[in-house]
């Protein structure tokens, strides 16, 4: 057996010197990429800003297609499947709001809580208008702080 400190003991531990190379070479070139690419703060609360915009805007209009409820719907079931609807995307500007300071998106979610408490109170034999009709100063309490929530971000 030879030696532990042998020449060819030791060149076979080393890696090849132009492996080495090129590795320390392509290590800045890939951090450089990285870093050219990264979006900038502003960029990332313009992106979350937008987001929480069309968010709010799928719910103006879910909630909107709750108050145009006619005389052909099938009244407190079309309004709770709606409801639903609502939920979601409340769910959804909830979350985008997380990103964005200005976002006055709790007056949203009281005033939904309003709207879900009159569709459970709405009587059950009654149409798609007579139930637009009950829920609809809750409605527009809801459109209202959509409105100011979507003031509040400048959208």
């Amino acid at each position: 057996m030879g030696d532990l400190t042998s020449p060819t003991r030791l060149r076979r531990h080393r890696p090849p010197r132009a492996a080495l190379v090129l590795v320390v070479a392509m290590v800045p070139l890939s951090l450089a990429g990285c870093t050219a690419d990264a979006p900038s703060a502003r960029e990332r609360a313009r992106a979350a800003t937008d987001a929480l915009c069309e968010d709010l805007g799928a719910l103006r209009m879910d909630a909107g297609r709750m108050a145009g409820l006619g005389p052909r719907s099938r009244g407190r079931d079309e309004l709770r499947d709606l409801r639903e609807d609502v939920a979601h995307d409340l769910d959804l500007v909830t979350h985008s709001a997380r990103g964005v300071r200005r976002a006055r998106t709790r007056a949203v979610s009281d005033a939904y809580q309003q709207v879900a408490r009159a569709i459970d109170g709405v009587p059950g034999g009654a149409t798609g208008a007579q139930a637009g009709r009950h829920i609809r100063p809750q409605l527009e309490a809801l459109d209202r702080a959509i409105a100011a929530s979507q003031a509040s971000v400048k959208c």
